[in-house]
């Protein structure tokens, strides 16, 4: 059996290193999409007609996924989704061959509202100008007015763009209590939002907090800020990621970072459903299997949720620290926010 991934993520072996279950051995074959929607197809295309693969899985982008997705329908192939984030990966775009390991954007918007909860503020929004962006900016829009939260400017900028100057200068005319910024990617506002001193004038930045490298990058002026993360490799206490910890420290010499549990998850949910399977590929016997599946992973436990194949998965409240030994402000815990409260809603229609 061949399972192929448009983009590299870690591999638990599925019988102490055999590298097949139940006697059907599993081939990985790699490709590489630079996050360019028109690659993936090409390079999924290739994978499925060429190269005759059973399973395709990855996908760094949410555009490349959402790409991907009818060629899943089409060849009636599982598609693993990994850290892309949009909810129409499971929405409008949703197939039953779609499963998705990441938490969406209205999970993440939930949790970064449950990192406020402060009722009756005033919150702003920056956002990129795509798919993630939108769609994080209406998801947090519909939750913090239901919290009592008053959402008062949303303002969007180029994913590319270096002067963010125009963009705060219309949030500083409003002066919320709370600036909500959902950002993926460097260098984005954060040298801006230093630079022009919101937190200096009485505006409290809240984000999603990313990648080790982009801490360190981004947020050294910033220790003290509070807001969510999806996974930071010290904060889940499980064996499965004390395995990716040592996996990585050992094999990288470096340790987990943030979409990595997003790639370890997605290969235990693979072999899980190829257990009950008994390793048949096929895209229908293993979408069945998978559908509402409970399975443990880095993160803990993980459910695809029957009607749209979302991942259900706890996530992190934290503020960031400086920490002795660490070259950047750590995220620490402020408590563990359970799946069960950032449950999204269906949106595909009840395909």
């Amino acid at each position: 059996m061949k399972t192929s991934l448009v983009c590299a993520f870690i591999i638990q072996n599925s019988k102490g290193g055999t590298d097949q279950v139940d006697g059907n051995p599993i081939q990985v074959i790699w490709k590489d999409d630079n996050s360019t929607p028109s690659q993936a197809v090409t390079d999924a295309k290739t994978l499925l007609q060429d190269d005759q693969v059973n399973i395709l899985a990855g996908g760094v982008n949410s555009a490349s996924a959402i790409a991907m997705e009818p060629l899943a329908l089409k060849y009636h192939t599982v598609y693993m989704v990994g850290p892309a984030v949009a909810d129409s990966i499971t929405g409008q775009y949703y197939n039953k061959y779609i499963f998705k390991i990441s938490p969406n954007s209205y999970m993440e918007a939930k949790a970064a509202v449950l990192s406020i909860g402060t009722p009756g503020s005033t919150v702003a929004q920056l956002a990129p100008s795509y798919a993630f962006g939108y769609d994080s900016v209406t998801a947090f829009q519909k939750l913090a007015t239901q919290a009592g939260l008053k959402d008062v400017l949303n303002v969007f900028a180029d994913p590319t763009a270096t002067d963010f100057t125009p963009q705060l200068t219309r949030i500083l005319q409003v002066h919320p209590k709370y600036l909500f910024v959902t950002w993926a990617g460097a260098p984005g506002p954060w040298n801006s939002i230093a630079n022009m001193k919101l937190q200096q004038q009485g505006i409290t930045v809240v984000t999603g907090i990313p990648n080790i490298a982009a801490i360190q990058a981004l947020f050294g002026q910033f220790a003290g800020m509070r807001g969510f993360t999806t996974y930071y490799y010290q904060l889940p206490h499980n064996p499965i990621n004390e395995y990716l910890i040592q996996h990585d420290e050992s094999e990288f010499h470096t340790v987990p970072d943030l979409f990595d549990p997003d790639g370890m998850a997605a290969a235990i949910a693979l072999v899980d459903g190829l257990k009950k399977t008994a390793g048949n590929a096929n895209g229908n016997a293993l979408s069945t299997a998978l559908s509402g599946m409970s399975f443990k992973g880095p993160k803990g436990t993980y459910t695809f949720r029957a009607s749209d194949h979302q991942a259900l998965q706890n996530q992190y409240s934290v503020i960031l620290k400086n920490e002795p030994g660490y070259a950047y402000p750590v995220p620490t815990l402020l408590k563990v926010i359970p799946a069960s409260e950032t449950i999204p809603p269906v949106l595909n229609g009840g395909q």
